[in-house]
């Protein structure tokens, strides 16, 4: 994709969003309805599901008023769908990124990612930020890696049903209705939460994605080492069942943040 640098090494990735290019735009544009209903409401031919009134409704109800903390996240993770849908043809995603309860970010798990060929479910984290004051790119990026690394460690573990309904409903309204992996989907999803709720549930059972996405001025590249050494460190632990690591790395918000309000109409 133009304006995009991006390197795949075994269970690791690094993507760096080099300039906010007219393809990525456009990616954004033909990829927004389905990353925020999810494909099968994407597929309805109803006004409410379409380009224009998803992205307003994103803009004024969703996004232009929350907090700055709220605001690097959704971009984080609106990011993570669009690079996942054209960067990662062997994934899925599974979940829709608008929050059916509430105008806010998901709660419980980021992103669902199936994985075609090997049947697998992906339980995906996302943590965004930018470097701050003191901190390199790649001090910054560890950082995020681990706080993605931490909270998905205790939630799988823990014995909340509501992790797992929250993430099978997001399933049902997420993959289109005719395709052959929907049951198996959420019969994945369903065992989970059946081990949640007998209070066996622990992290190794899981599959999961950790994605950073630091937003920062892009001269400053995160090393590679930095992310192999993460990926590498978590995978001889074996905290969880498979890992996969994904480092973004994008320039300051405002270029985004100012295509999202134009494209709104604001």
């Amino acid at each position: 994709m133009d304006g995009i640098s991006f390197k795949q090494i075994d269970q690791y990735a690094l993507c760096r969003v080099e300039s906010f290019s007219d393809e990525l735009k456009q990616a954004l544009r033909d990829n927004l309805t389905r990353i925020c209903h999810g494909a099968d409401q994407a597929s309805r031919d109803r006004a409410i599901f379409k380009y224009p009134a998803t992205i307003k409704h994103f803009w004024e109800q969703r996004y232009s008023k929350k907090a700055w903390e709220t605001r690097i996240g959704m971009l984080g993770e609106l990011l993570s769908h669009v690079i996942i849908l054209k960067l990662f043809p062997d994934f899925d995603v599974v979940s829709p990124f608008f929050n059916m309860e509430e105008k806010s970010i998901r709660k419980g798990f980021d992103l669902l990612l199936y994985e075609t060929s090997k049947n697998n479910v992906w339980i995906t984290e996302v943590k965004s930020g930018g470097r701050g004051k003191d901190k390199t790119s790649c001090a910054a990026t560890s950082a995020l890696l681990r706080l993605a690394r931490d909270d998905l460690k205790k939630r799988l573990a823990e014995p909340e049903l509501n992790h797992w309904l929250n993430a099978i409903n997001a399933a049902r309204n997420a993959i289109h209705n005719k395709a052959n992996y929907r049951d198996s989907v959420i019969e994945i999803l369903e065992l989970e939460g059946d081990l949640a709720e007998g209070n066996s549930a622990t992290a190794s059972d899981n599959n999961v994605f950790l994605i950073s996405a630091l937003f920062s001025e892009v001269s400053q590249a995160i090393d590679e080492q930095t992310v192999s050494q993460f990926t590498t460190k978590l995978v001889a632990e074996s905290v969880f069942k498979t890992v996969w690591v994904l480092s973004l790395h994008k320039g300051t918000m405002e270029k985004l943040e100012e295509f999202l309000r134009t494209e709104a109409g604001q």
